[in-house]
């Protein structure tokens, strides 16, 4: 992550005035709501951005979904932007869970309530959120190291493929995936690199384990996100079917990957009803309602994914 300097907070506070006119337009009677998503980029994005758009439409709220390209300062300065725009409500999707925190306590300051959507931010140092809506990524893991115990049983070698660095999700996903392996000794993690979410770093690192780990010197490959199915493909076709891949969400291609068999299973974390349900929950706290709002956490259903289901569920993205 990026570190604010002086000239980048200055930079920031003199274009404020310019962009707290821009983005929203006048919102008649409804509602304004300032969205940041720390990297809308990541295919993930476009079911919850859709719903979330979709919801707000439906109930006459403004809804400014901005990126923050994946680097903490743009983050900031969008927050920071909405601040100055006066808005109702922030929602934050942050990549840094305690970088973010400052700009929270601004939010704060200026009376605004900010939510965490998909990504958490970090409130044991007194920063305050409505709620946190999206899954239990602790969980989450746990439910992956179920899956490679199914896969394997009780011995194996195991290389893993983690998020974003320093994301709620790949930081709570890690803790319960271990936690769960804690209780299976046998299996062991010869090693971990990060894709940052990215297709084509979770390809060039699955083919970097392949290389390095010969036929049967691991028995699978796990990916905290879903972009290790390109991986899964690549390795059916070099012929590496000793190897089982377990990834984590459920686009598609995932989908189809496990029901031609080249990915065992997944963890379906829909970014859909994230979206709509961030802004249903928004309108009960506009509506003074704040108290039938689930708190600390709202958390949406992780369906596990396998051959043996599969057909039964359809794919949370993609065609």
């Amino acid at each position: 992550m990026k570190t604010l300097t002086r000239r980048t907070v200055l930079a920031g506070a003199a274009t404020l005035a310019m962009l707290a006119s821009a983005g929203f337009g006048q919102a008649a009677d409804g509602k304004r709501i300032g969205f940041m998503i720390w990297n809308t980029s990541v295919p993930f994005y476009s079911n919850l951005i859709k719903l979330a758009n979709e919801t707000a439409k439906k109930n006459d709220i403004a809804l400014d979904i901005q990126s923050g390209n994946g680097d903490l300062a743009t983050q900031i300065s969008i927050v920071q932007q909405f601040i100055a725009q006066q808005v109702d409500m922030i929602m934050i999707a942050p990549s840094d869970p305690k970088g973010i925190v400052p700009v929270i306590r601004e939010a704060t300051a200026a009376n605004i309530p900010v939510m965490a959507v998909n990504t958490k931010a970090d409130t044991s140092t007194g920063a305050k959120v409505i709620t946190y809506v999206g899954v239990d990524d602790f969980v989450f893991g746990q439910r992956q190291g179920d899956l490679i115990v199914k896969a394997v049983g009780e011995n194996g070698k195991i290389a893993y493929i983690l998020g974003k660095l320093g994301t709620s999700a790949q930081l709570e996903r890690e803790a319960g995936l271990m936690d769960t392996l804690k209780k299976h000794p046998g299996i062991q993690i010869v090693e971990k690199q990060a894709a940052d979410w990215d297709n084509s770093k979770a390809l060039a690192i699955t083919q970097d384990y392949l290389s390095k780990y010969p036929q049967g010197a691991i028995d699978a490959i796990v990916d905290q996100g879903p972009e290790g199915v390109n991986g899964a493909n690549f390795a059916t076709q070099s012929g590496r079917t000793d190897v089982k891949f377990i990834m984590g969400d459920y686009p598609a291609d995932v989908r189809n990957a496990i029901i031609k068999g080249t990915v065992y299973g997944t963890v379906d974390q829909d970014p859909a009803p994230q979206g709509s349900t961030a802004i249903e929950d928004a309108i009960l706290y506009f509506a003074g309602k704040g108290d039938q709002i689930p708190t600390p956490n709202h958390y949406i259903d992780l369906p596990t994914l396998t051959k043996d289901n599969v057909d039964q569920i359809k794919a949370a993205w993609g065609d």
